[in-house]
């Protein structure tokens, strides 16, 4: 009888979920989004300093990885301009 009610069980999603984003972080994923739609190719970190207007790219880092966590982006090991909208 266990063996039967263990088939039943649903494994948990190993597909990370969308969770929701601050105003701040939907207008940086904004213009990653539409940086990529209008130049084919994923903005660099100085850029996103630049678009986003802050002082540092240190800055930008943690965004992308608040958005990676949250499921919004996906990010290439180690290469440049490797940022993808999930």
């Amino acid at each position: 009888m266990q063996k039967d009610m263990m088939t039943n069980i649903k494994k948990p999603s190993t597909r990370k979920r969308k969770e929701g984003l601050t105003p701040k972080q939907k207008k940086f994923y904004d213009i990653i989004k539409e940086f990529i739609q209008v130049n084919k190719f994923s903005p660099s970190y100085e850029e996103l300093k630049q678009l986003n207007n802050m002082q540092s790219k240190s800055q930008v880092h943690g965004y992308i990885h608040r958005l990676i966590a949250r499921g919004w982006i996906k990010n290439g090991n180690g290469r440049n301009r490797s940022i993808s909208i999930v």
